[in-house]
């Protein structure tokens, strides 16, 4: 017999797991540049703070993210893109998520690599996301508050 405490426990763990996809997702969003998929994973009025600024609703979120000189490329599904090689790798690492009801935080390490002129992979950025998401009516998780706080070198003196 299950007892009404271990479905609460059993509940929490499959919204952590919900919730750990939603942050995963967005990194391999951003190395496809699937821009659409990657809006999905917001609320409509999210705020993402990064540090040149707040950048409030999808609307702006995107135009932030899609700054980048990257063109939109087509998905690795796509026919004949099986081969394509990404240009990022983003990690999402030590999630650590909060549940309290609909609503959770969760706060994340992660590394970007990038390719150089050599195809050669070297880390580009590290830093942490601290996330604030809601449990949708449908019962989807999205973020509604993002801020990415990315890990500075040292001044030398």
């Amino acid at each position: 017999m299950v007892r009404a405490e271990d479905d609460l426990g059993q509940e929490l763990w499959l919204d952590k797991l919900a919730i750990r996809e939603v942050l995963e997702r967005f990194m391999r969003c951003d190395d496809d540049r699937a821009m659409d998929q990657m809006m999905e994973l917001f609320d409509e009025a999210a705020v993402f703070r990064a540090g040149d600024g707040e950048h409030v609703g999808r609307a702006a979120i995107r135009a932030f993210i899609s700054r980048s000189p990257r063109a939109d490329p087509p998905h690795w599904t796509a026919p004949g893109e099986l081969g394509r090689q990404p240009t990022t790798a983003h990690l999402c690492l030590n999630p650590l998520i909060e549940v309290d009801g609909d609503r959770a935080t969760a706060e994340s390490d992660f590394v970007v690599f990038m390719a150089d002129e050599s195809a050669r992979p070297s880390p580009a950025y590290v830093g942490r996301f601290r996330d604030r998401l809601r449990r949708t009516e449908s019962g989807h998780w999205v973020i509604t508050d993002r801020a990415s706080v990315t890990l500075a070198p040292r001044a030398t003196s």
